[in-house]
């Protein structure tokens, strides 16, 4: 995701992990439908199908068509309810990427209630696993956990059999967070082992992305190296266009933990400009944030700059979680004490925002246990330990690897 500081002998290395992992939606295959489908089609219940099935493809590459999927289908919403939830489903998802969280929230609850109403267990895991992309992005991660293994739990009895571990690489992203790292490991093993059986290639160097984050956090510099690497060769297996930025991302990053950080500063500055363009939020953050690390230890005056614009675009964007993390880079790398009272101030934000949405959890969860949907339990961790043994087996792997490769 954003760059990590740890240690390398006597010297000080920065490196950054390929990408916020947000995974809405892990059928990856080939759309069979086209916007001229969308806009032809007189049915109201096919043209929602046909949307849904749209709005998979355009949250990872074209963000801006969802508000025009929404809004064309909220011209006929009134007809039919299920027309009404998908709208409200992908304009949410449109409002939580471009900023508005609130609103977003109030449009994926709506969607979310809908599901429930008619106990879609399809929808409603997805619909859980958004929310949790919402809480994630506002920094609530208390909040966006909840979802996620709601999701993960209702997804264990859904029809589509990618369900039962859509939100997982998400959690264990949450898990890295939290420190809890032999969970977060155990969660992406099961994780790639699914998505890899089903050749989810996207899916797959998604997670050894995040694998890369744990390897960092833990000060492994050459087993980050080596998830990074491999995250790498899984994207090049997809034939999807829009996944070039990611792939960019971690050809950048395998070359600044080669040390050769020329060809890195090039792509990390051309990954800035198109972030730009792209215009989603928390992406443009951490292209800032990953400039602002490049140059901590070798230009202190850019590595301000590039932290001051990560920062400016999180109080702007109400991106709670990635507003500490410029904060504390301020604090901790270019040693700027005077953010230390933000600081303060912005961590009792958070708890005081994770608090507040407890009632909304705890509310939830009756809602879920009382219909069936979920047993009395925080989530079903029975799946897990049937995959425990793959996390020797992907050990054994990475040590082949690198013997073969001398590393």
């Amino acid at each position: 995701m954003l760059i990590k500081r740890f240690s390398h002998g006597r010297k000080v290395v920065w490196a950054l992990s390929c990408f916020v992992i947000l995974c809405n939606s892990i059928s990856f295959g080939q759309n069979k439908f086209t916007f001229s489908a969308f806009k032809n089609e007189k049915n109201h219940l096919r043209k929602a199908k046909i949307a849904l099935e749209l709005s998979a493809e355009y949250v990872r590459y074209n963000i801006d068509s969802l508000k025009i999927l929404a809004e064309e289908l909220k011209e006929s919403s009134n007809k039919n309810a299920f027309t009404r939830a998908i709208s409200c489903r992908i304009l949410g998802i449109y409002e939580v990427r471009k900023g508005d969280f609130n609103n977003g929230v109030v449009l994926l609850k709506a969607a979310k209630n809908y599901s429930l109403s008619k106990q879609d267990l399809e929808l409603l895991t997805s619909d859980m696993n958004e929310l949790g992309n919402a809480y994630f992005l506002k920094g609530d991660f208390k909040t966006a956990e909840f979802y996620y293994k709601t999701s993960l739990d209702i997804g264990e009895d859904s029809p589509n059999e990618t369900d039962a571990f859509l939100a997982l690489v998400n959690l264990a992203r949450i898990h890295i967070l939290q420190k809890k790292y032999s969970e977060a490991k155990q969660e992406l093993e099961k994780y790639i082992f699914l998505a890899t059986k089903n050749e989810k290639w996207e899916a797959v160097a998604n997670a050894y992305a995040v694998f890369a984050d744990l390897a960092l956090e833990q000060d492994n510099y050459e087993l980050a190296k080596l998830y990074c690497e491999k995250s790498l060769f899984a994207s090049n297996k997809t034939k999807k266009s829009y996944f070039y930025l990611n792939a960019l991302t971690n050809k950048a990053l395998v070359y600044f933990l080669s040390n050769e950080k020329k060809q890195a500063l090039e792509l990390f500055k051309k990954i800035l400009r198109a972030r730009k363009t792209e215009n989603i939020s928390h992406k443009i953050f951490e292209a800032y944030f990953n400039l602002a690390g490049y140059f901590a230890d070798s230009d202190k005056n850019l590595a301000e700059k590039y932290s001051d614009s990560s920062l400016q675009l999180a109080k702007k964007k109400g991106l709670l979680g990635l507003e500490l993390e410029a904060i504390e880079f301020k604090i901790e790398e270019l040693k700027l004490l005077e953010f230390t009272d933000e600081k303060a101030k912005l961590e009792l934000k958070i708890r005081e925002l994770e608090n507040n949405n407890k009632k909304e959890r705890d509310k939830l969860s009756g809602e879920l246990i009382s219909g069936n949907f979920i047993e009395k339990k925080e989530i079903n961790n029975n799946s897990l330990i049937l995959f425990a043994f793959f996390s020797a087996l992907l050990f054994f792997m990475v040590l082949q690897i690198r013997k073969k490769t001398g590393k």
